[in-house]
């Protein structure tokens, strides 16, 4: 049996069928309920939980190739580390990336020594990436935020970095743990938001909501900044450009982007646990 196949050979302790909520067990190059429900582990090295999945426009192949550009040069490294700090002070042994994209946290919580990482998105372009090339082993999936294929109370740690929550999934499989849940603060890509203003809704942002929602949900046990300024290529910033959420209903070509020679990745880390468990 291949590592790519191998790595799901605990898939028992995490993993439920979609269909009918039985845990999952690797035989052979499959994950098996006691239903006979099945899910191949693909040759890259992912398993797909989603049934007629349909791509958004937004979060396609190009979207995620932009990312992976932003990552390569480092952007988000200051993000990664404090989280791995993070990970590491309150012993979290096995962790959920939320909506992972092209898998760049997951990959680095993995390095840093973490036993069990499982990583997820809706979009099967970007797990066929992040699964792709050099094997991990970080158990890749796709997988539906709404109903996660994952046993109660099996994970001591999720992390969501600028991706939807859903604080209710959260709460079912997460074990005696922490959400970290990462969120844009009010310096985030200001250089950009200040040459698009004129098309924006609004040309600062808040966090309060996401925070007083956060707060509904969880007691926010800390609160750390993580914000770096970052200098740009013509590349790297266009790459930025065509990646930010920020920009999705911008038309991109009447602005002169030119001016931007920095980019702030600003943001603030949400540690929480559910309310009715804390320590």
């Amino acid at each position: 049996m291949n590592d790519k196949i191998q790595k799901f050979s605990n898939s028992q302790d995490f993993f439920q069928c979609p269909i009918c909520g039985k845990a999952l067990k690797l035989i052979g190059n499959s994950l098996f309920c006691s239903n006979n429900h099945c899910f191949d582990v693909s040759k890259k090295g992912f398993v797909d939980f989603v049934l007629n999945n349909k791509a958004s426009k937004n979060y396609d192949l190009e979207s995620f190739e932009n990312r992976h550009v932003i990552l390569e040069h480092g952007m988000y490294d200051h993000i990664a580390n404090k989280l791995i700090e993070l990970i590491q002070k309150l012993h979290l042994r096995s962790i959920l990336d939320v909506g992972c994209g092209e898998g760049y946290y997951a990959k680095k919580i993995a390095q840093a020594g973490i036993d069990d990482v499982l990583a997820f998105d809706i979009s099967k372009d970007s797990i066929q990436m992040a699964a792709k090339g050099i094997n991990t082993p970080v158990k890749w999936f796709v997988g539906d935020l709404a109903h996660l294929p994952i046993q109660d109370n099996t994970v001591r740690g999720i992390i969501d970095v600028f991706s939807p929550a859903n604080y209710a999934e959260f709460n079912r499989i997460l074990a005696d743990g922490y959400v970290l849940k990462v969120i844009p603060n009010q310096f985030h890509v200001q250089e950009l938001r200040q040459v698009a203003k004129d098309q924006l809704h609004q040309a600062q942002y808040s966090n309060k909501k996401v925070l007083d929602y956060f707060e509904e949900h969880y007691e926010l046990i800390d609160q750390i900044d993580a914000t770096e300024t970052y200098s740009v290529t013509p590349e790297v910033r266009n790459a930025f450009i065509n990646m930010t959420p920020l920009l999705f209903n911008v038309d991109k070509s009447k602005i002169n982007w030119s001016h931007v020679k920095n980019i702030t990745v600003g943001s603030t880390i949400l540690v929480g646990q559910p309310k009715n468990r804390r320590n």
